[in-house]
């Protein structure tokens, strides 16, 4: 059976339409229907069932695209370590970034893996926690940066931790503790907590955390989106608790960040891959981040 039927399957199993997938795979309707016929003729069982609208797997059709997709990318990567060896470290790395700390988690280590692995082609997105772990569940990036937390599918998940930090608390400057040097959790018992209300993935790190001190907050509140939480602070008189350092600029008359001192309260970034994924640029692109995160840990 040759490869390119395995793709063209693929493709079709993506569109559920022979027009389309043909137009995709620059073959007319026609051949691509005859590869798939060879291919059930040769497998001895039906991949696809044809209707005039649109193209269904059978059970059989569900199951030889998983194991295709893993074949092709075995094959894929195999290829793509000979390649490495005659001409050095080439591919495609997506990586996906946490829009309010792009600069301070991949200012300096992106630009140095370009220039060393010129033959890499890095493309980034940018989003919240749940945004960039949707899209390596849907395999639309390689790598993410996210704080290591219990998320759905985590069990498919590898986190490698590059960063650690303490926590601190946002709270507005008339807030009778805005002129302290630091707090406990203790002093923010009676306090409101305000959380995310379109960044569940946020709530769920940053609940893990106070779980680690056994503390639950008594009251919240939430603010529409993580820009809004110094309006949802003035507004509520409540407090957002996050890592050491994170502010939103705009708000420096109006919001004290204060270090939160509580042992075993501390917030990491990782870089989140699955663990299925075999892009031979990941482990090259972790094994060059130690000497750009060296003085991240505080």
């Amino acid at each position: 059976m040759k490869l390119e039927y395995l793709r063209e399957l693929m493709v079709l199993a993506k569109h559920k339409n022979y027009t389309r997938a043909a137009e995709e795979l620059y073959l007319t309707q026609p051949a691509l229907s005859k590869h798939i016929d060879l291919m059930e003729k040769e497998l001895g069982t039906c991949l696809v069932r044809r209707n005039t609208h649109q193209v269904e797997l059978t059970e059989d059709g569900q199951e030889a695209v998983k194991a295709f997709q893993k074949m092709i990318r075995l094959y894929d990567n195999y290829v793509s370590d000979l390649e490495q060896k005659r001409t050095g470290l080439q591919g495609m790395l997506r990586i996906g970034m946490l829009y309010y700390t792009i600069q301070q988690d991949l200012g300096k280590a992106l630009p140095a893996f370009r220039k060393q692995y010129p033959k890499v082609t890095v493309q980034t997105i940018s989003g919240q926690p749940q945004e960039i772990y949707q899209a390596l569940i849907d395999e639309k990036i390689d790598l993410g940066v996210l704080p290591p937390a219990n998320y759905p599918h985590s069990d498919i998940m590898m986190f490698h931790v590059f960063a650690r930090t303490g926590a601190s608390v946002m709270l507005a400057a008339d807030h009778p503790l805005s002129e302290k040097e630091f707090v406990t959790l203790e002093e923010l018992t009676d306090e409101t907590f305000i959380l995310l209300k379109d960044d569940p993935y946020t709530t769920l790190f940053i609940n893990e955390a106070l779980a680690r001190c056994s503390f639950t907050p008594k009251k919240t509140a939430e603010a529409d989106h993580i820009d809004t939480v110094p309006f949802t602070i003035l507004e509520t008189g409540g407090i957002h608790i996050n890592g050491s350092g994170f502010t939103i600029p705009g708000y420096e008359d109006e919001i004290r960040v204060i270090p939160i001192q509580t042992d075993g309260l501390y917030f990491e970034k990782a870089f989140c891959w699955c663990k299925a994924n075999q892009n031979p640029t990941i482990p090259v692109f972790l094994q060059s981040l130690p000497s750009f995160y060296a003085n991240y840990n505080h």
